[in-house]
């Protein structure tokens, strides 16, 4: 059986080593025009810092692929042939399949402002992005970041560590409102700017200014110019699906390839998983997860599949972690989702950098947690979501989600 994977990223790598495990002698192809190694994509901030190199940031040793005989094919797919069972590819050549898994991912989604196509401006998602700023940050003194969510806080982060100036252009009223409440973002706001972050909120790009095909200034809605040599734009990314538009596959209104519970699309043999996917939410929306770990729980699941097997993707109760500069942020549950007479129960801490946030329902059952600051173990905390326990008892046993470390002030509740 040839299985071939459009994709080297989490979902796709996941995926081939799934499927090997059930089918040992299955021909497994897999396709990528981004990298020859699978990387962990959350981690290229620390490769433009130097804190990594690119081989740190490549879960399996090289001679992986040649133990688990996997092909590897290093071009792009422009076209899908479902009745033909074949792939063209942008050098000219073509791919046969029996089953073939879609793990094509996402890019960065940019904006048509006039001089969005200057030289200078780009995303930071892709292994070429990263290149393309590495490069572009040699001959940068001042830089605008637009967009306030965590690809854009990121890109802030490694600029500045590079000496750059940033001015940090974000269009809401505070930082992340999907995730943050005022209070949050505020607190995410002025740690920024104790970093020399120049963030601007409220504030939109109207115009990229350019001399000579390069940028040279953005000017925003507020009436500013602001000069730059490098726009990153991180308003969030979208599916890698363009390629798919005349191939018959079912696509949602962001691009998302439609799947059933078991990851299969609409066309014969034909599954997909990952950031390119559209898959049903717990609350019955469908759109794609893009995080790592969903694409990581989607490609096992895949993989199995283009082996035979019959199994559903069950999406499990939400959690995230990331960093705001050194500031420790953990999620779990459902917060910001506005159920019917949710409350909040919220403790910060006035003087530190430390807040908790319970979401709670008027049964007083918890449905999710926002934690900046300190270490929090996402485990219990989905759990007790899953488990549904109450305000009070999840109060009295919060301690034991936290990683305290040596010489951080132990947590303790505040009365009233």
């Amino acid at each position: 059986m040839r299985i071939v994977i459009i994709g080297n990223g989490v979902a796709g790598m996941s995926a081939a080593v799934a499927a090997r495990s059930r089918d040992a002698e299955a021909s497994i192809t897999l396709v990528s025009s981004e990298s020859d190694h699978f990387f962990s994509r959350t981690a290229l901030m620390y490769v433009f810092a130097g804190q990594m190199s690119s081989r740190d940031v490549e879960p399996f040793d090289r001679g992986h692929y040649d133990r688990m005989r996997f092909e590897r094919v290093r071009d792009r797919v422009v076209r899908l042939d479902p009745s033909g069972k074949k792939l063209e590819l942008q050098s000219g050549n073509s791919l046969e399949y029996d089953r073939l898994l879609i793990a094509s991912g996402s890019v960065g989604r940019m904006v048509p402002w006039p001089g969005s196509d200057l030289d200078g401006v780009g995303n930071f998602v892709t292994w070429q992005n990263l290149e393309w700023l590495t490069e572009q940050a040699k001959r940068t003194k001042t830089a605008v970041v637009v967009g306030g969510g965590l690809i854009g806080i990121e890109a802030a982060e490694i600029l500045l560590q590079a000496g750059i100036e940033v001015t940090f252009l974000v269009r809401e009223e505070w930082f992340w409102p999907i995730a943050l409440n005022p209070d949050e973002g505020t607190m995410i706001a002025n740690h920024m700017k104790h970093h020399g972050c120049d963030l601007r909120l409220k504030t939109e790009v109207t115009e990229i200014l350019g001399k000579d095909g390069a940028v040279t200034a953005v000017k925003t809605d507020t009436g500013e110019t602001i000069d730059c040599q490098t726009v990153v734009v991180a308003v969030g990314v979208q599916p890698q699906t363009g390629w798919l538009a005349e191939s018959g596959i079912d696509l949602d209104e962001t691009g998302g390839i439609v799947v059933d519970e078991q990851l299969k699309t609409n066309l014969d043999d034909v599954w997909a998983a990952g950031d390119c996917t559209s898959v049903v939410w717990f609350n019955g929306v469908r759109r794609p997860e893009q995080l790592w770990y969903t694409s990581r729980d989607q490609g096992r699941v895949a993989g199995y599949n283009l082996a035979g097997d019959q199994q559903e993707y069950v999406r499990g109760t939400f959690y995230n972690s990331a960093k705001f500069f050194d500031l420790e942020y953990t999620t779990a549950g459902y917060v910001n989702f506005n159920f019917e007479g949710e409350q909040n129960w919220y403790q910060r801490e006035s003087d530190r950098e430390y807040s908790v946030r319970v979401t709670y329902l008027p049964d007083q059952s918890v449905v999710g947690f926002n934690m900046i600051g300190r270490r929090w173990d996402h485990r219990p905390l989905v759990e007790w979501v899953d488990q549904k326990r109450p305000l009070e008892w999840v109060l009295d046993h919060l301690h034991e989600a936290l990683f305290d470390e040596e010489f951080m002030p132990k947590f303790r509740l505040q009365e009233g």
